[in-house]
C-alpha cells in the first residue's frame, strides 16, 4: 500500500512523456508555478512534523524545477549551450547524488549534524559550479566533457536530454530507494522513491517545459501524499503495536452519530509480567494483544488507550452483541499461549509471594506465557458525551478485575 500512489504517479508520469499530450498556451504559466506550491507546501509539513528527508526532498524538486524553467524551457537542445552542458548537466547529475544521501539518512531533526552536512554540501555544489561558469569557456568546456562523459555507447543516451552519468545514477538510486522503501515498509520511503523516479522523467523532458512542469507537479503530490500519510500515522497511530490511538478514538467518536459500543481492556497483572520478565517482553505481550485485537469480529475498531490498556469501538451495536464478539476476542487472546524466545526467558526464578508469579515462573519454564485480559463495555446512549461512555466502560472494566479478571463485565 505504500508504494500504490508513487507507483501510480509513475505511471501517470510514463503516460505523459510517452505520448506528450497538447497544454493549453493559457496553462503554461500555472503549470510552472505549481511545481513550487506543492513543494513549500510539503516542505512546511514536513518541517512541522520534523521530517528533514522531506525539506530537503522539496528543495531538491523545487531548485531542480528553476533551472529547467530558467536555462533549458523553451531553448534549442541542439545549440548546446553553455546553460545546457554545464548549468543543466550539473543538475542532471547531482540530483540523483543529493536524491540519495538525503533519503537514505533517518530523520534526526531539522538542526541535526546530519541535515547540517547535507545543506552544506548542496552550498559546495552551487559554489562550486558558480565557480566553474565564472571561470570561463574552458573551464566550461572541461565541465562538458565530465558530465557528458560516455561510459557505454551513445546508443544509451541518445534518446535523452539526461547525460549518460545522470541515466545510471538516477537508474541504480531508484533501485535502491525502491527496495529500501519495500524493506522498511515506510510511507515516507515510498514516497521519496515516487519523487526521484518522477522527477528523473521531469528532467528527461527539460526542453519541453509544460510536460516538465507536469511532471514536476507530480512529483511534489508525490512528496505532499507521502508525508500527509506519514503525519497521520505519527498523530493518529500508535508507534509500538499499529493500532490507532487515542486521538483517534476521540476522533472517531466524535463522528459516530446514535448509539454505539465501547469497551475498556486490560491486560490482567501487566505490571507484575512486567517486573518478572522485563520491558521488552512486556512489549511483546502488548504487540501480540494488539494483533488478535485487529481480528476482533462484529465490526469493531481496535485502539490503543494507553499503556495496557485497549479500547473497542462497535458503531451501530449494543451491548449485547458487542459482548459476544467482546468475549470471543478475550478467548482467542487467552488460547493464544504468548511464546517466548529464548533470549527472553528467565535464566533464575524470580523469588516472589504472589500465587500468579510462581505459575509465570513455571510458564517460563515451558517457554510459553499465558495472557489473559479483562474487559469492560458500556453503550452510548443518544444525547451521552463520548467521555461519559468511556467512563461507564471504565467502571464495567473495574467490575471485571473485582470478580476475578479474565472476564467481560456490561
Amino acid at each position: 500500500m505504500i508504494l500504490l500512489f508513487p507507483v501510480l504517479m509513475l505511471a501517470v508520469g510514463f503516460a505523459v512523456t510517452a505520448l506528450q499530450p497538447t497544454v493549453p498556451w493559457s496553462l503554461g504559466a500555472t503549470l510552472a508555478y505549481t511545481p513550487y506550491f506543492l513543494c513549500i507546501l510539503a516542505a512546511i509539513i514536513g518541517g512541522w512534523f520534523k521530517c528533514p528527508r522531506v525539506v530537503l526532498m522539496a528543495g531538491l524538486i523545487a531548485g531542480a524545477h528553476w533551472v529547467v524553467q530558467t536555462f533549458v524551457a523553451g531553448s534549442n537542445i541542439y545549440d548546446r549551450g553553455p546553460e545546457l552542458t554545464v548549468i543543466y548537466g550539473a543538475v542532471a547529475v547531482m540530483f540523483p547524488v543529493n536524491a540519495a544521501l538525503t533519503a537514505i539518512k533517518a530523520d534526526r531533526g531539522l538542526l541535526s549534524m546530519g541535515v547540517l552536512s547535507r545543506l552544506l554540501f548542496f552550498v559546495l555544489q552551487l559554489t562550486a559550479l558558480i565557480v566553474v561558469w565564472d571561470a570561463g569557456d574552458v573551464a566550461r568546456t572541461v565541465a562538458d566533457e565530465v558530465l557528458h562523459l560516455r561510459f557505454f555507447s551513445r546508443d544509451l543516451d541518445y534518446w535523452s536530454l539526461l547525460p549518460q552519468p545522470a541515466i545510471f545514477l538516477f537508474v541504480g538510486v531508484s533501485i535502491t530507494l525502491l527496495v529500501r522503501a519495500m524493506w522498511k515498509n515506510g510511507v515516507l520511503d515510498g514516497g521519496l522513491f515516487g519523487a526521484v523516479a518522477v522527477s528523473a522523467l521531469a528532467l528527461h523532458m527539460a526542453a519541453n517545459g509544460a510536460h516538465s512542469s507536469i511532471l514536476f507537479i507530480l512529483a511534489g503530490l508525490i512528496l505532499l501524499a507521502a508525508v500527509a500519510q506519514e503525519s497521520y500515522r505519527l498523530a493518529f497511530i500508535d508507534e509500538l503495536t499499529g493500532l490507532p490511538g487515542r486521538r483517534a478514538l476521540m476522533h472517531d467518536q466524535m463522528s459516530l452519530g446514535g448509539a454505539y459500543s465501547v469497551a475498556m481492556l486490560d491486560v490482567d497483572h501487566f505490571k507484575s509480567f512486567n517486573d518478572t520478565y522485563g520491558h521488552d517482553v512486556g512489549d511483546q505481550v502488548l504487540k501480540m494483544v494488539a494483533a488478535q485485537m485487529m481480528r476482533v469480529a462484529g465490526g469493531g475498531r481496535a485502539y490503543r488507550y494507553g499503556g495496557e490498556e485497549f479500547t473497542v469501538l462497535f458503531a451501530r451495536k449494543n451491548v449485547k452483541d458487542a459482548a459476544l464478539h467482546l468475549n470471543n476476542l478475550r478467548l482467542a487472546i487467552e488460547a493464544a499461549s504468548f511464546k517466548l524466545r529464548a533470549e527472553d526467558r528467565v535464566k533464575e526464578k524470580p523469588v516472589g509471594p504472589k500465587a500468579k508469579q510462581a505459575a509465570q515462573k513455571k510458564a517460563a519454564a515451558q517457554g510459553t506465557v499465558s495472557v489473559t485480559i479483562s474487559i469492560g463495555v458500556a453503550q452510548r446512549q443518544e444525547g451521552q458525551l463520548p467521555d461519559a461512555a468511556l467512563k461507564a466502560a471504565d467502571q464495567a472494566l473495574y467490575r471485571a478485575k473485582d470478580s476475578g479478571r479474565n472476564r467481560v463485565s456490561l
